[in-house]
């Protein structure tokens, strides 16, 4: 059941100098397993897993892909598509130039129906108030009603 350290290609000064460099926060642990083997602080995949407190199965996971790829294969980190957005690109370029505007848009209503109206698209309050907040850090110009007696 035991399983050989793979042999590490990468001279200590090397990985040293690559620790050194790399700032990517899941990229670095990487890096010093490697570091640790090579420069003999560690001689098993339980004492790399306790001195970076990860498990010993992450550990072996770490050297199976620096086995079977080298250093480029384990620091290749996958990260997910993630969600698609829900307007297109040009619908989301026309929607910025229409906030910059001067007259602006009463309500994320009128937004919306406007949206709706000039591209075809049905979209939800929220989507547009996020799209809106967050991607565009804008809000809608349109001043608040002010009482008819102040001055």
């Amino acid at each position: 059941m035991y399983r050989e350290l793979p042999p590490i290609t990468e001279s200590v000064a090397e990985l040293k100098q690559r620790l050194q460099q790399e700032h990517h926060g899941r990229k670095k642990p990487r890096l010093q397993m490697l570091y640790l083997l090579a420069s003999g602080q560690a001689t098993t995949r339980q004492d790399v897993a306790q001195l970076l407190g990860v498990s010993r199965n992450t550990v072996g996971r770490w050297l199976g892909s620096y086995e079977t790829g080298g250093l480029p294969a384990l620091l290749e980190l996958y990260v997910p598509a993630g969600k698609a957005p829900s307007l297109s690109p040009d619908v989301l370029a026309n929607l910025q130039q229409a906030l910059k505007q001067p007259h602006g848009f009463g309500s994320y209503h009128e937004l919306r129906d406007w949206v709706e109206h000039t591209h075809g698209v049905s979209v939800k309050y929220k989507t547009l108030y996020t799209i809106v907040r967050k991607r565009f850090k804008t809000k809608l110009k349109v001043a608040r009603p002010s009482h008819t007696k102040k001055p």
